[in-house]
């Protein structure tokens, strides 16, 4: 005899429906793709994606980059590290002395320039792969404030 408000087996498998599941390989998936595709280039997507951000808003503080990358601000610093380790970064104080700016650098503005043919390729397999009923979805559902 079921006993109430506890989910048998059957209730589980609507789980394999899991939308958050769902996103999270196709995430994994398109970000190998692009890793594939940038790897001449001799830097990952995410770095890239962290540069070119840079490179079109200037100096920003760091919480608010990680607002903009959607990231926790714990992994973007440790992304940044690296970036700053390679020169292509710079960390300073800002007029708040708690708060943090960062900002490209020549050098990082260089690894942009280099890359971004590799990303153009990457951007247009992608394109394909979802077509344009997929890339609307993704950019509503990336737009939307969903918690």
């Amino acid at each position: 005899m079921k006993q109430p408000n506890v989910p048998d087996t059957a209730d589980y498998m609507a789980a394999a429906g899991c939308f958050c599941l769902a996103s999270r390989q196709a995430a994994r998936k398109i970000t190998r793709l692009y890793d594939s595709y940038m790897q001449e280039s001799g830097i990952r997507i995410t770095q890239f994606t962290i540069l070119s951000q840079l490179m079109l808003r200037g100096e920003v503080p760091i919480g608010r980059l990680a607002g903009i990358l959607g990231m926790e601000r714990t992994t973007l610093t440790r992304n940044l590290t690296r970036l700053e380790q390679e020169s292509w970064i710079s960390i300073k104080t800002g007029d708040d002395p708690r708060a943090r700016m960062v900002g490209i650098t020549t050098q990082g503005r260089n690894v942009v320039r280099r890359s971004f043919p590799f990303w153009s390729r990457a951007q247009a397999q992608i394109g394909k792969l979802l077509g344009t009923d997929g890339e609307a979805a993704l950019k509503l559902l990336s737009s939307r404030n969903l918690g």
